[in-house]
């Protein structure tokens, strides 16, 4: 890898000085860690996070689209988690993961007005976000999900440091966006899928909480990451000690569990690749294992062969894959190896993200032709 140089494709963008300045305040005076990421996709964001101040830029501008700073329930400023992008009924928003001093709370951020329009509290510190559908009610956008998803209005899945798996309903039917002050909301946390669920939601709702579905009980083992595969219909969940699932979300079923060749490694991070023209149905998981924050030095890659029974084309063109027959690990890469730091230093490689790169038609429900990797 040391022979490899990168090409500079663009001019380095700097940053407005009032972003730059919100930030650094907080890593001053909070002793915060600076932490952001590039998205993908047409809107071209990139959000930056220092303790409770958010920041969102233009990633091809650098100009400033949006601010925040999150206020806590008590004294103590919370920290910006976790963030991820998520659009709407034609709104472009973040859903913004929260820890305070005591538990974590979920935030529907609307860039168009700088403001929160959803809060949600949660169980223990959040460690990933997913959103699942922005789609709610028995619609044809909806018809893919499990009978009991199709009566909420929008979907997000959460996780915690002691193992929380969470379906968690938006209620995106009711935006009191008109309110300045938003409170958060608790969560209705049920085990076992009710029945009736629009009845249930309904009470819920009118006592002003939020339908949550548990889909694994609390294993004590921390989620690192999530997954949600569109063309599979599947969430992949990634653990702290190297372990990996797939949940089918047609039927809320665990498809697979296993632990990654990597031994207890944290599963940092995970993305999807669709061969362009294998005609087996047949697809591939590229598994990211790091230590990050903990002691060692491991960035290793791991590549996951998915075979399903069934491949169908929809009415939008896009391909859906059906019927998980089975998932091995097929290739591994030390991303690591042949890397040596300066005399005098210590070695600390880190993975700041991951995509792959795709060429397939243009279908009117993806985004890009061609997803860029940002590595």
């Amino acid at each position: 890898m040391q022979d490899l140089r990168a090409q500079v494709t663009s001019s380095l963008l700097q940053f407005p000085e009032v972003t730059l300045e919100a930030l650094g305040e907080d890593e001053r005076t909070l002793n915060s860690v600076l932490c952001g990421k590039l998205s993908g996709g047409r809107n071209g964001l990139a959000w930056l996070a220092c303790g409770p101040q958010l920041e969102v830029v233009n990633s091809v501008t650098a100009e400033r689209l949006s601010a925040y700073r999150f206020s806590g329930v008590n004294e103590q400023p919370p920290t910006v988690r976790v963030v991820k992008e998520f659009s709407w009924q034609k709104r472009t928003g973040l859903l913004v993961g929260l820890e305070e001093a005591e538990g974590s709370v979920l935030c529907l951020y609307d860039l168009g007005i700088s403001r929160v329009v959803k809060a949600v509290v949660l169980p223990g510190r959040v460690t990933a976000i997913e959103p699942i559908t922005s789609h709610g009610g028995p619609s044809v956008r909806t018809q893919h999900l499990h009978q009991s998803l199709r009566w909420l209005f929008g979907v997000a899945a959460l996780a915690t440091d002691v193992g929380h798996l969470l379906l968690v309903d938006l209620c995106l039917d009711d935006l009191s966006c008109s309110k300045k002050d938003i409170e958060a909301l608790d969560l209705e946390v049920v085990t076992r899928i009710p029945a009736e669920v629009p009845q249930r939601r309904e009470a819920v709702t009118r006592e002003g909480r939020h339908l949550c579905f548990q889909l694994q009980n609390p294993s004590g083992t921390a989620v690192s990451t999530l997954c949600y595969i569109s063309r599979s219909n599947q969430l992949v969940v990634g653990f702290s000690d190297g372990y990996l699932s797939l949940w089918n979300m047609k039927t809320l079923k665990r498809e697979h569990h296993s632990q990654l060749e990597g031994g207890r490694i944290p599963v940092y991070a995970v993305t999807f690749q669709e061969p362009e023209n294998d005609p087996r149905n047949c697809c591939y998981l590229w598994a990211v294992q790091s230590t990050q924050e903990s002691e060692g030095d491991v960035v290793s890659l791991r590549l996951l062969q998915l075979t399903f029974g069934d491949r169908k084309r929809l009415a939008s063109g896009q391909v859906m894959y059906e019927g998980l027959e089975y998932c091995d690990e097929r290739y591994s890469l030390d991303l690591t190896g042949g890397v040596f730091p300066p005399r005098g230093q210590t070695s600390s490689t880190k993975l700041l993200s991951c995509q792959t790169v795709e060429k397939f038609r243009s279908h009117v429900d993806r985004e890009d032709s061609v997803n860029e990797g940002l590595f």
